[in-house]
């Protein structure tokens, strides 16, 4: 096979890569560097915060400057990588201080992919489906949610917006990129928290 065979038998894989540390680790980290507080990518993982980016983001040059500032702070840190390979399945991979390298090519779980046979799904490219979604939305309490979004194989983001206590989910919309969705989101839930499955 030659170079450029091989090239056209690639295939470019979405990948979220997840800065973790503690509550208070991270706030300080980011306060310092003076992000703002409602920033979208400060995201919910397993109970902890996370400072999200992912391939659709321009860089990592926010992400390196944190891991930078809580080196310089002597805080414990975690970097974790989740690889969608198909629609149902990813390569999960933790690297932290004082422990080997992992990866995983597991099931993507269950309740990140909650926008399956949910009802309407809100289109964000349409006016109709902003207009849905803030009527879906309208009277949701930003602190009784969450919000889970993904890229699809498609290279569309979908997004589910799932009540806390009953995991019930609320709304379903799709967008562009998850930056869209998340700004999206936002917009209409200011304090509201994302959360990603990054461990199988």
């Amino acid at each position: 096979m030659s170079i450029e065979e091989g090239r056209s038998a690639e295939t470019v894989l979405h990948v979220n890569t997840i800065l973790l540390a503690s509550r208070r680790a991270l706030d300080n980290a980011l306060e310092d560097l003076g992000f703002p507080q409602d920033d979208d990518r400060i995201i919910e993982v397993e109970g902890k915060l996370g400072f999200l980016t992912c391939s659709h983001d321009d860089d990592c040059d926010d992400l390196f400057a944190l891991i930078a500032e809580l080196a310089s702070r002597g805080e414990t840190w975690e970097l974790r990588f989740r690889i969608d390979t198909s629609e149902t399945r990813a390569i999960f991979q933790t690297l932290s201080r004082h422990k080997s390298v992992s990866a995983v090519d597991a099931e993507i779980p269950p309740e990140a992919d909650e926008a399956q046979g949910s009802g309407p799904v809100h289109d964000l490219a349409t006016p109709e489906g902003v207009t849905a979604m803030k009527r879906a939305l309208g009277r949701v309490k930003p602190e009784a949610v969450f919000a889970s979004i993904r890229t699809q194989p498609s290279g569309r983001a979908t997004g589910v917006i799932v009540e806390r206590t009953t995991k019930r989910t609320l709304a379903a919309v799709t967008g562009e990129t998850e930056h869209e969705l998340r700004s999206a989101i936002r917009e209409i839930l200011p304090n509201v928290m994302f959360s990603l499955a990054m461990a199988p």
